[in-house]
């Protein structure tokens, strides 16, 4: 802009105002009329806007704010956020250690986070050791490892069905493809696939270790069913993650004949949640904390126990446990965190925002 058209500088302190700057003068803002445009160039930019729209100026027509505050409108829109999301925990339950009174957010089950910009809280709405959950339509679908798998529609939580007793289901995905649901078995080496009335109607193995060591050996944790491939997240590859060897990996199946195709990658360090946004397949490397996308590329990094995720208006929220392995990262991470609450991402401006929540101990699946 030419300087000969900058005409004052408007500033609310009475204390400069008569003074000048840069060889302009310094007026009060009750001088800016209909004539003028105007650029905010203060930090306080939401308070500034509101005054001039109280004025009668009108965004983009009658002020805009200097783009040398782009960073200051990307943490002001951070926390200006207004949103509710769903996440899990599969810890100890509270009534079984600590008490329900004094402790009702301690402990594994759903629970629901209300955010109003920088205000936010949070409730647990059903108490159990609670690990995948997808939203279905109205309704969200979640495990209990113990109960089986329940649906919360209506602000009610019921239960679906029954699932293998000690098979530890973990991770769910629904194939909009075949209309079949399909859940990951941490203790079974295995993925169940269930029809659209809930019954099992096969199983897709993982490998054939289980049936000579009598244990899993594969630690599968979530997987993605979407058209012909079913895609699952596991500490090990090879199954040798007992033994301090973690190649672990995102497998993947053809459905229609039950086979195991080569692996998508094999180079993971315990991760667990796995989708598609954006057209892109996406994964948390949990106990490295990143984030992974865009070819499988590190895309975001974080410093705690990295489980539970999920895309919505452009930011990524991502799940925070405390980190039961950390020593396991010394050297490769400079710090590790032990706090939990979930992680607002901005993947365009690489910023974050941090929701704490301390009762809860961990997280495993997060649904917008």
């Amino acid at each position: 802009m030419d300087d000969d058209l900058v005409m004052f500088i408007a500033d609310n302190s009475t204390s400069i105002q008569g003074e000048s700057y840069l060889d302009l003068p310094i007026r009060p803002p009750d001088e800016i009329s209909e004539e003028h445009f105007v650029i905010i160039t203060s930090t306080a930019i939401d308070d500034i806007s509101q005054q001039l729209q109280d004025m009668g100026l009108s965004p983009q027509d009658d002020f805009v704010i200097s783009p040398t505050l782009n960073d200051r409108i990307s943490i002001s829109e951070l926390e200006r956020v207004n949103t509710e999301f769903y996440f899990t925990s599969g810890t100890m339950s509270a009534s079984s250690e600590y008490g329900k009174e004094g402790h009702n957010k301690y402990g594994g089950g759903l629970f629901k986070c209300e955010v109003d910009g920088l205000q936010y809280n949070y409730e647990q709405i059903y108490e159990g050791p609670c690990y995948g959950s997808i939203r279905h339509g109205e309704r969200i679908l979640l495990i209990d490892t113990d109960n089986g798998l329940l649906e919360l529609a209506d602000g009610e939580v019921s239960k679906v069905t029954e699932l293998p007793v000690n098979s530890r289901p973990h991770g769910i995905s629904y194939n909009k493809a075949n209309g079949h649901f399909y859940i990951a078995c941490s203790y079974n080496d295995s993925v169940l696939e269930l029809d659209d009335s809930y019954s099992i109607v096969r199983e897709f193995e993982i490998s054939d270790k289980i049936e000579y060591t009598g244990e899993a050996m594969h630690h599968c944790n979530d997987c993605l069913a979407i058209d012909n491939s079913l895609f699952v997240t596991m500490f090990s590859s090879s199954g040798n993650w007992k033994y301090d060897s973690f190649d672990g990996c995102i497998a993947e199946f053809n459905i229609a004949t039950g086979e195991r195709l080569t692996d998508v990658r094999s180079d993971f360090w315990m991760p667990h949640n796995i989708d598609i946004y954006k057209g892109s397949l996406h994964v948390l490397d949990s106990l490295s904390g990143e984030l992974r996308y865009n070819n499988l590329t590190v895309q975001g990094s974080f410093p705690a126990f990295s489980r539970g995720l999920d895309y919505k208006d452009g930011l990524y929220y991502v799940g925070q446990s405390k980190n039961r392995n950390h020593s396991k990262v010394i050297g490769t991470s400079k710090t590790v965190s032990i706090d939990c609450g979930v992680v607002l991402f901005d993947p365009e401006m690489g910023i974050s925002r941090t929701l704490h929540f301390p009762d809860v101990g961990g997280i495993h699946s997060i649904t917008c």
